[in-house]
């Protein structure tokens, strides 16, 4: 997480009227969308005291769900969730869709909690577009790891419970993928191996229609679909859950209104970095889901 100037969105000088720094300039970077924005607020302790009473248990953000009424009854007692409603147009997978977006377009690895870092020299892991690098990271030659040694093109995927797990590390169980991030719980680490058997799948059709292909171009087609399939959710899937279909209207019409990056680098801006937290708050107190593999170590259940 990035944090800047205390809680601001700006840095000290830029809070004084000093010379604000260089606009991000390089792909790879997070940087800022509005760089003459002031400060919400100073950062004062009492400003600080403030926003970690927002976040006490008991606070105004605590749902105060009986979580020991147990994991079954939060999900079917609707007495239990007078409180803390259930989207009634949202399914669960739409979190955990949103949390696979995010890892797909930010990593930061380098900046410490609690301490103010500057965007533009924060380097992000991710490339910010939607290419599915947290899946596919360098491909078969920078990532052999990831890929079948009988079909360097296609991903590992293990099934050795029931259903569709993540390669794992014989040893310690750790998930063998392009972001470690994606096996933070049960439902993020089965979109993952979704889309390691959506591109295998790829892999196949591309080759059952062009006899012959050589490996390259087939993977290279085979990312490609995946990639396109992928994006067509966010457009027409996810979007409309979280800013609804006259905002997508009118970006696809009239372009981008804030969102403009120096020299067409595109960078991730510090702002979605904060806002897109929002989405902390849609998670429920328990899920209804089908164990992915039968064993007893792996992803958070």
């Amino acid at each position: 997480m990035v944090v800047l100037g205390g809680f601001g969105l700006l840095s000290t000088a830029q809070a004084t009227g000093a010379a604000p720094p260089p606009d991000p300039a390089l792909t790879g970077n997070f940087g800022r969308m509005f760089r003459n924005l002031p400060p919400f607020a100073p950062p004062t302790d009492a400003v600080r005291d403030a926003l970690m009473d927002l976040g006490r248990p008991g606070g105004i953000m605590d749902a105060n769900d009986d979580l020991a009424a147990g994991p079954v009854a939060l999900i079917t007692d609707p007495n239990l969730q007078l409180i803390n409603r259930n989207n009634p147009t949202h399914t669960a997978g739409v979190t955990f869709f949103g949390q696979f977006l995010d890892h797909d377009m930010t990593f930061d690895q380098r900046s410490r909690l609690g301490f103010p870092t500057q965007p533009i020299i924060s380097q992000n892991a991710r490339t910010p577009i939607f290419d599915l690098d947290s899946v596919y990271a360098g491909g078969p030659g920078g990532n052999p790891e990831l890929y079948d040694p009988a079909d360097p093109i296609k991903f590992l995927i293990e099934s050795g419970g029931q259903y569709e797990d993540l390669p794992r590390d014989p040893i310690n169980h750790v998930a063998i993928i392009g972001d470690p991030r994606n096996d933070e719980n049960m439902m993020i680490a089965g979109m993952h191996a979704a889309f390691l058997l959506f591109h295998n799948h790829a892999v196949d059709l591309v080759r059952s229609e062009n006899p012959g292909i050589p490996d390259n171009d087939a993977y290279v087609q085979a990312q490609r679909l995946t990639v396109w399939h992928y994006e067509w959710m966010i457009l027409h899937e996810f979007l409309p859950h979280i800013v609804g279909q006259p905002v997508i209207d009118d970006v696809l019409t009239n372009g981008r209104h804030f969102y403009n990056p120096l020299h067409n680098e595109a960078f991730i801006p510090v702002e979605y970095q904060i806002t897109y937290r929002f989405g902390h708050s849609m998670v429920r107190p328990s899920y209804r889901a089908v164990p992915m593999y039968a064993r007893t170590k792996g992803s958070t259940q």
